[in-house]
């Protein structure tokens, strides 16, 4: 497995985890009661982000073969698990995800 393979799967995986932690999002809000001031008119828009960040990851990773599909599901929902209930860490840096996304497209090798 070379460098940019590796790096490739790292990045998918990293999408993956910001696409489940923006779905989460809203979920994990309303049970805490928190306000949605800053998304006013705009709820559904971390679950609309969120679940087209997770549906690129499997569509890129499934595209490179089986196994790394199982690996950046399994590794994002690792990612997303450890970002958003061990470590709470702010949402918002789920955002970085169309960036990793835009990201996993250049690492691709030109044929």
């Amino acid at each position: 497995m070379l460098i940019s393979d590796v790096a490739r799967l790292a990045v998918l995986t990293v999408v993956f985890g910001c696409g489940a932690a923006l779905l989460s999002y809203r979920f994990y809000a309303v049970y805490h009661r928190w306000s949605f001031r800053e998304f006013v008119g705009k709820a559904h828009l971390p679950g609309i982000l969120g679940t087209a960040l997770m549906l690129f990851a499997i569509v890129f990773a499934s595209s490179l073969g089986w196994m790394r599909l199982v690996v950046v599901v399994l590794g994002g929902s690792a990612v997303f698990y450890l970002y958003v209930y061990v470590f709470r860490m702010w949402t918002a840096v789920a955002m970085f995800g169309p960036v990793f996304a835009a990201l996993a497209i250049f690492l691709v090798p030109m044929r």
